[in-house]
């Protein structure tokens, strides 16, 4: 039993990423088709440096995700600060407003965001780009920070007071250094949404503000290029140095031990 269950996690794990390793080997194949492989080379890469459309799209991309992580982020900080720490009257309530984006599909939401938009005669661009991002990931944000926050234990918070540290302090140097995992897990989990998203994106953005998933899609109309396996090899090279970089980051700071709060 052991053998077959070791024999269908590995099908599973070939499965997931022979696709991904397809797109690495096919983005040095110089044929222009995908279903034969002429030899190695690097012409795909040239190009897609020197692809201003993509360029453009991917600036934009980051742009936003960066602005929705951030906003997300700090939203969500605040609202598990505030609903964890405090007795606030219809606290389910307000948790369950903040997770309804999760349960309505993302095409509803961006109708919806639009319509509110054109209604309020606010012309779409980076501005309503960056608030469709933020709507779908200020639930995983706070959903992260939330359960972060009830870990904590309160008394640390009483132990500051008494030793004389205001409300402020108390946030900035016990409850902050200690939610800073939390919080880093909460900005990349909202970034790689942004980044990835497609159908809100499709209702928010504007002109000039196409963003990477919009123009890859766009062009996979006229077919599959080796330029986007290219652009796909470099993608996943950064996810794997995030990955990484914060892995590396976060068993140092396991190895060194929970930090002691200063009050």
């Amino acid at each position: 039993m052991d053998r077959i269950i070791s024999w269908i996690a590995g099908a599973v794990f070939v499965f997931l990423y022979i696709p991904i390793a397809a797109v690495i080997v096919y983005s040095f194949n110089a044929s222009e088709v995908g279903y034969r492989f002429d030899g190695l080379t690097l012409r795909w890469y040239a190009e897609l440096f020197g692809d201003r459309m993509l360029g453009d799209a991917l600036r934009t991309s980051l742009v936003v995700g960066l602005a929705a992580a951030v906003l997300s982020t700090s939203i969500g900080l605040l609202s598990a600060y505030g609903l964890v720490r405090f007795r606030v009257r219809g606290r389910a309530v307000f948790l369950g407003a903040i997770l309804i984006p999760l349960i309505v599909p993302e095409i509803v939401l961006g109708v919806s965001l639009l319509t509110i938009f054109s209604s309020a005669g606010i012309p779409t661009g980076y501005a309503t780009l960056i608030l469709g991002h933020v709507v779908i990931t200020l639930p995983l944000s706070t959903l992260v920070l939330v359960g972060a926050m009830s870990t904590l234990d309160p008394s640390l918070g009483e132990a500051a007071a008494d030793l004389g540290a205001s409300p402020w302090q108390t946030f900035a140097r016990v409850i902050l250094p200690l939610l800073r995992p939390s919080l880093m897990a909460a900005f990349l989990l909202s970034f790689a949404t942004s980044f990835s998203n497609i159908v809100v994106s499709t209702f928010t953005s504007g002109v000039g503000t196409t963003t990477l998933p919009l123009r890859i899609y766009s062009t996979l109309r006229t077919g599959l290029t080796p330029e986007l396996n290219a652009l796909g090899t470099l993608l996943v090279l950064a996810t794997l140095g995030l990955i990484l970089v914060v892995g590396v980051s976060q068993m140092r700071r396991i190895l060194a031990g929970p930090p002691t709060p200063a009050a």
